[in-house]
């Protein structure tokens, strides 16, 4: 009896074990890759420093959505005397980067239209096209504006009266934490001075699909109307002079007299010297004149300053600049020196005249 029972347990737990392991799969060794193998572990994509609602959701057919900061960024552009501004996107142009990365000329023109829209505020702010470069200037020095030189800023204000370009430098990078993207380096340029006046970039992920540009060139047009408002509006601290370029001097020192003489105009509170060269016969210099009014009102502040005088005139005023050439002497303020001397219980005061030496024009 005891040997019956003892054949049923074991035939009871042979037929369970050949269930389990009827159950049961085959395990395959799995190679776990190293560390240095970058392809093996790739970081999850994520929207920062992006969130997902850091812009309105589009509106429909036609409707503009305004970025969170286009309205201080309009109000300090009407303030700043509405300064024409040129967006251009440069890009790698040749074959084998286009063959390489798969991203045509006609994708990073979608960047250009983006910021275009963005920064044009709904037509509330005066965006030139960038096709008018091209036109206007001879293909080497359109070359050399692609490339991004800041020789052809002078060209592009005197040809086509441009006050800002705002440069975006587009190009694909395998350094972003998501993997690889497109760089886009943002910059607001004075056409006067070259002058930054505002800078950002963001790596945007690929593909370089519809919403991916608009989000990003969006986060970029935003940062920049930040610092332009700031720059505009008369943030504390924020330095945004006039340019005064003064032309036809003798010497040297004359345009030194006339920085001296400028420093006191009312209303003025800053003056920068930013270069002044000269010859045996003529000298130039440039001032940045940190002034609460627009040019035209420093020129007729400085004219009320220099009374009768008119050997200093204004020939061309623009949105942030006033070039004047000295046409014939220029005779400024006398200036009346008191001394006081005094001795025991008398005083003596004697007061004396100077008369400045007449600035001359250059022959």
């Amino acid at each position: 009896m005891k040997n019956h029972h003892f054949t049923l347990i074991v035939g009871a737990f042979m037929l369970a074990l050949g269930g389990m392991m009827a159950g049961c799969q085959t395990v395959q060794r799995v190679n776990i890759p190293s560390a240095q193998d970058r392809s093996a572990y790739q970081p999850m994509p994520y929207s920062k420093p992006l969130p997902p609602d850091a812009f309105a959701s589009s509106g429909g057919i036609g409707q503009h959505v305004p970025l969170p900061d286009e309205a201080g960024y309009v109000r300090a552009y009407q303030a700043q005397r509405s300064p024409r501004i040129m967006v251009l996107v440069t890009y790698p142009t040749s074959k084998l980067a286009m063959q390489k990365t798969g991203i045509l000329p006609n994708d990073y023109q979608a960047i250009q239209i983006s910021m275009i829209d963005y920064l044009n505020a709904g037509g509330q702010v005066d965006i030139q096209d960038p096709q008018m470069a091209q036109q206007v200037l001879d293909r080497e020095s359109f070359l050399r504006l692609q490339n991004g030189d800041p020789r052809v800023l002078p060209l592009i204000q005197h040809q086509l009266n441009t006050d800002i370009l705002v440069e975006v430098q587009a190009a694909p990078t395998n350094q972003a934490a998501a993997g690889p993207a497109i760089r886009l380096l943002a910059q607001a340029i004075s056409t006067t001075n070259g002058r930054v006046l505002g800078a950002e970039y963001v790596d945007m992920p690929l593909p370089m699909s519809k919403t991916n540009i608009n989000l990003y060139t969006g986060f970029l047009a935003d940062k920049l109307m930040q610092k332009l408002t700031s720059l505009w509006g008369g943030v504390a601290g924020a330095f945004n002079p006039i340019t005064v370029r003064i032309y036809n001097a003798a010497a040297v020192d004359d345009v030194l007299k006339i920085q001296h003489f400028v420093e006191k105009v009312p209303g003025v509170s800053r003056v920068v010297e930013q270069g002044i060269t000269g010859s045996s016969s003529t000298a130039y210099g440039t001032l940045a004149v940190q002034y609460q009014g627009s040019p035209a009102s420093f020129y007729v502040a400085l004219k009320r300053e220099l009374g009768v005088s008119s050997g200093l005139k204004a020939t061309d005023i623009q949105n942030n600049t006033v070039d004047m050439e000295i046409t014939g002497p220029m005779i400024l303020k006398t200036t009346s020196i008191t001394t006081r001397t005094q001795v025991r219980t008398e005083t003596q005061t004697v007061t004396k005249t100077v008369q400045n030496n007449p600035i001359q024009p250059a022959k």
